[in-house]
């Protein structure tokens, strides 16, 4: 278990904060603090190097947990925060989990704003992000591992390139390949590595791409963590989302 240091505000009468930071011994003189690491003593709040303790940068990081009407179960779709930098975001449910970059949020009228998305690699066969197709009626070779696969039927709009393909050979979903173009009737994709090469009569499905699509994040609650590294003074104001009633 990692070691922190825990503060104490008098005027609060209760702990405020965790700190990465663990010294050896604390004293306050003339208005510092000052504590001692690896026998050297470091003066703190001495200039302006924020998430840095005796050399080594720290991320910041404050928790939430969003929990309103604890017994529905809900849908989280967005996240958004007031602050004068952009955070790293992570959620977690009790169904689901997922990831944004800093780089996924855009400024809106003075909010950083983004959708919820699954983490990267993982799947959810029960998400609306995962669809079933049909199955196939015959698959080609068109290419250096890549191969189209035929339909009987129309296959819909729903499917884009850059989602993933599966193949179901019995119960067991297995990756087969990204998907680089599309027909009313045909899927063509290019084999990822240590994926299954598709067969005529296997059942197809798909897995939206966890970038470009976001369906939220499903729970009864959803605690959230944001995270930043930046070196200079950043302030955090407030975290919302917009949380919908789940109907299965």
């Amino acid at each position: 278990m990692a070691n922190y240091t825990l503060t104490y505000s008098p005027l609060l009468d209760g702990w405020t904060s965790f700190h990465s930071y663990f010294p050896e011994w604390m004293e306050h003189m003339n208005s510092f603090m000052y504590t001692f690491k690896n026998g050297e003593m470091w003066k703190h709040n001495s200039n302006a190097t924020r998430n840095s303790w005796y050399g080594t940068t720290y991320p910041s990081s404050v928790s939430v947990i969003f929990n309103d009407s604890p017994n529905e179960p809900k849908m989280f779709k967005t996240l958004s925060y007031d602050s004068d930098h952009k955070w790293n975001a992570t959620v977690i449910t009790d169904l689901n989990a997922g990831s944004m970059d800093k780089s996924y949020f855009e400024e809106k009228e003075g909010f950083y704003f983004t959708y919820i998305r699954r983490n990267t690699g993982t799947v959810d066969y029960k998400a609306m992000s995962t669809q079933g197709v049909g199955n196939a009626s015959a698959v080609t070779l068109v290419g250096v591992a890549t191969y189209r696969i035929d339909f009987t039927f129309d296959i819909g709009s729903i499917m884009s390139v850059g989602d993933l393909l599966y193949v179901v050979p019995s119960t067991t979903p297995l990756v087969s390949g990204q998907i680089t173009a599309l027909t009313s009737n045909s899927i063509t994709i290019v084999i990822v590595v240590g994926g299954t090469i598709p067969v005529a009569g296997n059942f197809i499905m798909f897995v939206k791409d966890a970038v470009a699509e976001s369906y939220g994040a499903r729970g009864y609650y959803m605690e959230t963590t944001l995270t930043n590294t930046d070196t200079e003074a950043v302030e955090l104001f407030a975290i919302s989302s917009q949380i919908f009633k789940s109907y299965p």
